[in-house]
């Protein structure tokens, strides 16, 4: 990967860096199949192994230079976190395999392509089978833990009372992902360990800070305005995911720092909408995906002209 100057390469090769991230989400995986049970082990393996096998099947038709890595793997994985527990165990197979080989056959003429796979495929899937994705607003579970409850009356007796504030029930449920229905998404088991894997990946300079800062800054504050339950709408969804790995990726975030900063904003904002009025409850990743659409834009105007602007300048 390149940094700072043309002539100068640092020692992350993009295997390592497509591993980097896949084993910071294997966790999250692990913690979802402890709270939801086998199935969702099964089906993000499904979800792997179809997009490992199409894009095997994308180089035999289309030869590419590019050498093999775990992009196509990370890619179903990702598309895999996205779908609820409960899904037919044909659609992360469908799924993976339209976003090989149909967006980076088509987009990427069999290399990477501009737009996300991920969320292209996601966004079809959503479209298609609608009625497999949680219906309505989220909110937080009627019936709570009792890790919940026992622990939530502690802090509100011996902490939060010194403010006089109290805490709902149902948050920490939230967090630990141990009340979620089986319509839920994946990811939404294992947020908490999603949100510790970031602090690993932005210390090590894989993801840049400006994207997510921006996106947390332009969602949250316009929520909190509006009296939205800011902590629900953070973990709720897959809205961690498409923060910190979708919105993120290298191939369809801007070039210069300033492009990442009206990309987050805008992606923050347009999510903020959605989440809001949209009729999906959950369209983070719509406002992700038409962020990328500008991507060539905003490059254009906003990338500095000089030769060491790169992803990270």
């Amino acid at each position: 990967m390149v940094h700072k100057l043309p002539q100068t390469f640092d020692r992350i090769t993009t295997f390592k860096f497509h591993l980097s991230f896949f084993l910071a989400l294997v966790p999250v995986v692990v913690v979802a199949a402890c709270w939801q049970g086998w199935r969702v082990v099964l089906l993000v393996l499904l979800s792997i192994a179809t997009a490992w096998i199409s894009d095997e099947a994308l180089r035999w038709l289309k030869p590419s230079t590019q050498p093999r890595d775990l992009g196509a793997c990370l890619w179903g994985l990702l598309f895999a976190l996205l779908l609820p527990t409960n899904a037919p165990f044909y659609l992360p197979m469908f799924g993976s395999a339209f976003a090989v080989l149909f967006v980076k056959g088509l987009f990427g003429g069999g290399e990477t392509p501009w737009i996300n796979p991920v969320l292209v495929s996601w966004a079809l899937v959503q479209t298609a089978w609608p009625t497999v994705f949680p219906a309505g607003p989220f909110a937080l579970a009627d019936h709570h833990t009792l890790f919940d409850s026992q622990t939530t009356d502690w802090l509100n007796t011996n902490l939060f009372s010194w403010f006089s504030i109290q805490m709902p029930k149902g948050y920490l449920d939230l967090l630990v992902g141990s009340a979620h229905p089986e319509t839920s998404l994946i990811v939404e088991s294992g947020s908490l360990l999603l949100l510790a894997s970031t602090v690993y990946l932005l210390a090590k300079g894989f993801l840049p800070w400006e994207v997510p800062a921006a996106f947390f800054v332009a969602f949250c504050f316009p929520m909190a305005f509006v009296g939205g339950d800011v902590l629900l709408q953070v973990f709720s969804g897959g809205f961690l995911l498409n923060l910190f790995f979708l919105a993120s990726d290298p191939s369809s975030r801007p070039l210069g720092r300033w492009g990442l900063i009206v990309y987050g904003v805008g992606g923050g904002s347009l999510a903020f909408l959605l989440r809001i009025w949209g009729l999906s409850p959950d369209g983070v990743g719509y406002a992700v995906l038409f962020m990328n659409l500008t991507v060539p834009w905003l490059d254009r105007k906003l990338r500095r002209k000089v030769l060491n602007d790169f992803r990270l300048t």
